[in-house]
């Protein structure tokens, strides 16, 4: 049998696709991005106007973001209220010197909306001493002279906040030779690594130090002779330092005996000498950036 009109119906049954296809688009909120203000290396202020819900409750608002294009609620958000209207965006935790790509959202029943991709690039982060940095605190940048020195780059010594041990000897109990005798800048570390090597279990300052997790970092130590100094001269600018004694890190060989290490007074003349290992002192844990 032949079918009539075929045309037609191709025509109506287009038609009604079309319709039902655009009454799906407007069940999702329309929204629009806003520009971004307020830029650093790590912050940023956006936000979004809601200038339709849909026909339907907005029940979530904000702005998502990524160093992809097109990004999503998958991705990092924000929620900034709910309904129609204009908000403002407050994007944290984002990289020095990187270009990101945002979008607002707006969420109903239906589905999500997505305002127009927007890109913006954070700016170059200013290092200095004294500045929260990476889990602690930057204590000193590295100068050409310095062993780790790159040309061009930022390296240096991120001290921890604050003194969590205020009065801990340097040894286990045991007065063996650690040979633990790195005392410039960058020795820090590999002499905390043979003192517990060296030592083993205890209470004591360079097991604290290796062991700590503090700033969601564990590469802890304790430092040098010369890197307690730098601690030291910037100590106002670092803060939290007592008027007392602390342990570096350096073995200090008298005679050839092992019963003395390295300290350090903060007060005002910020002498260092020997050290009876047994002394309980002050404690301030260091890490390399």
């Amino acid at each position: 049998m032949k079918v009539k009109y075929p045309i037609y119906r191709m025509v109506i049954c287009g038609m009604m696709l079309f319709v039902l296809f655009c009454c799906e688009l407007m069940c999702f909120p329309d929204i629009t991005s806003s520009p971004l203000t307020n830029i650093t290396s790590n912050t940023a202020l956006g936000g979004g106007v809601v200038t339709s819900d849909g026909g339907s409750a907005v029940t979530a608002r904000g702005v998502c973001w990524s160093v992809t294009r097109d990004p999503t609620i998958a991705n990092l958000k924000t929620n900034d209220g709910t309904g129609i209207g204009s908000f403002t965006s407050s994007l944290t935790g984002l990289t020095a010197n990187t270009t990101y790509y945002l979008r607002a959202y707006a969420t109903n029943s239906q589905g999500t909306g997505y305002g127009k991709q927007v890109s913006f690039s954070t700016t170059s982060e200013v290092l200095a001493v004294g500045k929260n940095y990476m889990g602690g605190i930057i204590a000193y940048i590295l100068q050409p002279d310095d062993f780790g020195y790159v040309a061009g780059q930022t390296h240096g010594l991120i001290a921890e906040i604050i003194d969590k041990f205020t009065g801990v000897p340097w040894y286990n109990g045991d007065f063996k030779t650690t040979f633990a005798s790195g005392i410039t800048i960058g020795t820090g570390n590999a002499n905390t690594n043979t003192i517990v090597a060296s030592l083993g279990a205890g209470t004591y300052a360079a097991k604290y130090c290796s062991d700590l997790v503090s700033g969601g970092f564990s590469d802890w130590y304790l430092p040098s002779k010369d890197e307690l100094n730098k601690l030291y001269i910037n100590r106002i600018v670092i803060g939290g330092f007592a008027e007392g004694e602390y342990w570096s890190s350096s073995e200090y060989n008298l005679n050839g005996y092992p019963y003395y290490a390295w300290v350090q007074a903060f007060r005002i003349n910020g002498y260092q000498a020997a050290g009876y290992k047994s002394n309980s002192l002050f404690v301030r844990a260091v890490r390399s950036f």
